[in-house]
């Protein structure tokens, strides 16, 4: 009997993997939940930084999500996953270290922890509900038309905003976001589109001559933000297929041609964009727009404290008197890496149960390659993954959205792909 509340190791599907794509159309989510799922995931990449309302956009969605799970507690909260056990264990440590160095920005710290505290309930429901067939196909295809239209927005200029380059040319983005997130969030649209135009299985949505047009548009746009970041977000998820387990020849040469084409594409428009031509060309001359400086600073406080950290935002306050004069202009400091925070705020003990959490998220779409959905969530998190070198975004919900796709990619959909429902190519 199944019951809620389990904790289930990471990966592992109940069911043997043989078994496993026939074994998934009996979970069946509330449709009231499947559409509120899709409601959220559809707000993920238009947040409005500058809004006359103190919560996030997505943030209400998700809030929103969660209460419709009480629809389908049986379903939603099933399984407790172990990369959520250990991802609850780093946010424990987090409130512990608060408590201990007695930080006092209570408010900020507050609001982070319960954000965190949030997306891991995002994990738990999101990879239970990815068991329903019908939720694995709302959810990419969701990604895709939310993404493709926010970047539609942005090319057309209907809702775009821009920033002169100091460089030379303007980064453009839409609704004021920031530009590097944007970038991610329009890269991981663009990743899906391209592993969507001739799927091997006939539950996952296919774009067919959609995929070319939308991923276009994406390109555009992705370009079109001057961010480095980003353009090497798209770049990782495009040459995850290229180790496509597929053995036939054919398909092989078609995906690395597709490949190939998109990278092509991307490489060329970069530097036909000056923004984005001189941001390529700073960077060479080491100019990382701070981080060059940022770096060395948050080093030198991991090697002061490297077992418990500074604690959650103390750290970004400690960085920012360290870094400059006028602490009253800039009172905090991102530390633009997710690694680099995770250790300045919660050093060593804090960060092992955090990556160890993205270890099985990886695992999970690993063990998917040879199942119907592809190597697409592990594509879809190395993109994210890849941004997180350049920016924190630790509690970001397009990070919290590719962590339980890969998990339950790996947990539900990792059987191989039945001959009867294999398409020739």
């Amino acid at each position: 009997m199944t019951t809620m509340l389990r904790p289930a190791a990471a990966g592992y599907a109940r069911y043997p993997t043989a078994r496993t794509a026939e074994a998934a159309p009996a979970c069946r989510v509330n449709p009231v939940a499947r559409g509120a799922l899709y409601l959220y995931i559809l707000s993920i990449p238009f947040e409005m930084p500058h809004r006359s309302f103190p919560v996030e956009i997505p943030t209400i969605t998700g809030t929103l999500f969660l209460a419709t799970t009480l629809f389908s507690p049986g379903v939603c909260f099933r399984r407790i996953p172990a990369a959520a056990v250990w991802f609850l264990l780093h946010l424990w440590i987090l409130l512990a270290l608060a408590i201990v160095f007695r930080v006092e920005e209570v408010g900020l710290v507050l609001q982070q922890l319960s954000l965190f505290l949030q997306v891991v309930l995002f994990l738990i429901t999101i990879h239970n509900m990815l068991a329903d067939p019908r939720v694995l196909r709302g959810v990419l295809l969701t990604v895709v038309v939310s993404t493709a239209a926010r970047a539609a927005v942005q090319v057309t200029g209907i809702a775009a905003t821009r920033y002169a380059e100091w460089g030379g040319g303007e980064r453009v983005t839409a609704f004021g976001q920031n530009a590097n997130l944007s970038a991610m969030i329009l890269s991981v649209g663009l990743v899906a589109v391209l592993a969507l135009r001739a799927p091997r299985d006939p539950r996952l949505p296919r774009l067919g001559l959609f995929t070319w047009p939308s991923a276009a548009v994406l390109g555009t746009a992705l370009i079109q933000t001057g961010s480095r970041g980003g353009l090497l977000c798209a770049l990782v998820g495009l040459v995850t297929f290229w180790f496509a387990p597929d053995q036939r020849l054919g398909r092989r040469i078609r995906n690395a041609l597709a490949g190939l084409l998109a990278v092509g594409a991307l490489a060329w428009g970069a530097f036909q964009d000056t923004a984005m031509r001189n941001r390529l060309t700073n960077a060479n001359q080491s100019n990382l727009a701070g981080r060059e400086i940022i770096y060395p600073g948050v080093m030198e406080m991991i090697q002061e404290r490297p077992v418990f950290g500074w604690g959650p935002i103390a750290n970004q306050f400690e960085l920012s008197r360290r870094l400059i004069l006028d602490t009253a202009k800039f009172p905090s400091r991102d530390v633009h890496n997710l690694f680099l925070e995770l250790l300045s705020t919660s050093g060593v003990i804090g960060t092992i149960p955090f990556l160890v959490g993205i270890a099985l998220c990886l695992r999970g779409g690993w063990r998917a390659r040879r199942g119907p959905v592809g190597l697409l969530p592990l594509a879809m998190l190395l993109t994210v993954l890849t941004g997180t070198l350049s920016g924190t975004w630790i509690i970001s919900k397009i990070l919290w959205l590719v962590l339980p796709l890969a998990l339950a990619a790996g947990a539900h959909w990792s059987g191989a792909v039945q001959p009867a429902m294999r398409e020739v190519r």
